[in-house]
């Protein structure tokens, strides 16, 4: 394949590879909840509490922190045909992060308890749960190393333009814990020895994630070695992954406190974080993040030209616009059922109610309209970030990025704890207490925090804090933006999407609850809202003379 080929099918290939992953995890969760729902949400708080903490450690150390750091001066070793001087670096750095993840995954294994206990802040308020979290996390943390590496490989695909394998990879993490849950129903294994069988099945998954691109990475730099020498290279590796941590320790210190701050609420938070995350994440990564990481660089290699970086900004926003307008609509209006589609039918064909209870199912619809109101600013804003990083400016969005994550914080505490007194009864709200209540930040009694087939509503406060705080972050984003680009960016924001985009979505929520409500067998009521709601959304868009650009744009 030639250069030019390569660089033009990149985005596409890293798009696709993105949705089969997340795909991928979007069945795992089905799966997860199908097999793990039970009448209970302990099993399930507890496999979310051992699934983030190691992911914390991996998005610090990985991906993200590689790609800021690595990529850049491998890639130009590579580019300027040092082939040699390139597999060395590639090789100090390998070495440096297995050593790194093997101190972290040992520290993981030995000191489980107090990992958990400071990621609940003090526990999860059920003494059952929090064992249980214990004993996963120990497992689950061995698998860190894997993933870590495999983030390695990610960053030496990229830099030969093979992009499709290292997105495509997670497939096999996500498939070997669905093969594994399975296997756990087909021999009735009970819930607690079914999570554990799937921790073990998360650290199989890594090691054949990385098994999967390893033969790739040694065709494509067979002289890499375990070594640690010192190099120029190797030095500006360094020097960009300290700030390159930083900059993400701010993004999970963000998801560190909700996590922290989940430990406040009555049981079941972790489980509803756990279901709807997956629903959530995915439109971000496949038109957010897909669409920013394109176009970074194609804005980089132009930044000296305002007006070039504005004409792109433009049909990339709108790339991210669009969709996330019918998304928001079909999340909040349609969002119950959906997930009785995902989640409810799944676990009643297997005989598990606790997923397919109706209360349960209208919480998780909750929180997912509460994260989803600030899902198109969250998708924006992934663009704008890549925009102003392509202009030089990267104290502008980590400063806005520690605003977001106080905002979130603040609001998120405040209404996570009054909203936490609402619960159910059946299928009909009741109050523990009076609301708003007083004083405002006391916690749900022990006493109804461990009744945990109750679903309380405390979650959906983070995911309030969580929307403001995104609209927030997209309004200093915006400003700094038009603050860069001076008049070129003018026109960027203010397009005449805003209002034909807003009525499409309220067009397509209005049609979609009205349907939502009729009696129509699940999961056929979720194919139908579906098809409506994009029907009606498009069709407004038409009417108001909306077109989408989905080209690459010019410039």
């Amino acid at each position: 394949m030639s250069r030019f080929s390569s660089l033009a099918r990149g985005p596409n290939l890293v798009a696709a590879g993105i949705l089969l992953s997340r795909i991928s995890g979007l069945i795992r969760t089905l799966v997860l909840g199908a097999v793990l729902g039970g009448t209970s949400t302990q099993v399930t708080d507890a496999v979310g509490l051992a699934m983030r903490a190691p992911n914390l450690l991996q998005n610090l150390l990985g991906e993200g922190s590689l790609s800021a750091s690595f990529i850049p001066a491998y890639a130009k070793l590579v580019e300027d045909g040092k082939r040699r001087e390139a597999d060395d670096l590639a090789s100090v750095v390998v070495t440096a992060l297995a050593i790194v993840t093997s101190a972290i995954v040992l520290v993981g294994v030995l000191a489980a308890r107090p990992v958990v206990w400071l990621f609940t802040v003090g526990g999860t308020g059920n003494p059952e749960t929090f064992e249980l979290a214990v004993t996963l996390t120990r497992i689950t943390t061995i698998g860190l190393g894997f993933l870590v590496i495999s983030a390695w490989c990610l960053g030496i695909l990229n830099s030969h333009r093979s992009f499709f394998l290292s997105y495509v990879a997670p497939v096999i993490w996500n498939v070997t814990q669905i093969v594994a849950l399975l296997f756990a129903t087909a021999i009735s294994l009970d819930l607690d020895t079914s999570a554990v069988v799937l921790a073990w099945a998360m650290v199989a998954g890594g090691l054949f994630q990385l098994l999967v691109q390893l033969p790739k990475v040694r065709r494509l730099a067979p002289t890499v070695r375990p070594r640690l020498r010192r190099s120029d290279a190797f030095h500006d590796v360094l020097r960009r992954f300290v700030p390159a941590v930083g900059a993400r320790g701010v993004v999970q210190l963000s998801s560190y406190v909700d996590l922290a701050l989940a430990g406040l609420l009555a049981s079941g938070a972790f489980t509803w974080n756990l279901f709807v995350q997956p629903l959530y994440v995915l439109p971000i990564s496949v038109f957010g993040f897909s669409v920013a990481a394109t176009e970074l660089a194609e804005m980089s290699r132009r930044s000296d030209e305002l007006d070039v970086v504005a004409r792109r900004l433009r049909p990339a926003i709108q790339r991210v616009v669009l969709p996330a307008g019918i998304i928001t609509a079909a999340y909040v209006a349609g969002g119950r059922v959906f997930l009785e589609a995902l989640y409810g039918f799944p676990a009643r064909a297997l005989g598990r109610d606790g997923l397919s209870d109706p209360a349960a199912l209208t919480t998780m619809a909750f929180v997912l309209a509460a994260f989803a109101i600030g899902l198109p600013a969250t998708m924006t804003a992934r663009v704008s970030q890549n925009t102003l990083y392509s202009l030089g400016d990267v104290k502008g969005p980590a400063r806005i990025a520690l605003i977001r994550f106080l905002i979130g914080a603040t609001v998120g505490l405040t209404m996570m704890l009054q909203l936490d007194w609402i619960t159910f009864d059946g299928e009909e709200l009741r109050t523990l207490g009076a609301v708003p209540h007083w004083p405002p930040f006391e916690r749900v009694p022990l006493a109804e925090r461990v009744e945990d087939q109750i679903p309380n509503l405390g979650f959906v406060g983070l995911g309030i804090g969580s929307s403001v705080a995104a609209w927030t972050e997209w309004a200093l984003l915006r400003r700094r933006l038009h603050h860069r680009l001076g008049p070129s960016g003018g026109s960027i924001f203010s397009s005449g999407w805003t209002r034909p985009v807003t009525i499409a979505s309220l067009g397509a929520a209005a049609v979609m609850a009205v349907v939502a409500r009729l009696d129509v067998p699940s999961p056929i009521d979720a194919v139908v809202v579906g098809l409506l709601g994009v029907a009606v959304y498009a069709g407004a868009l038409w009417i108001q003379r909306v077109r989408p650009t989905f080209g690459r744009p010019g410039g």
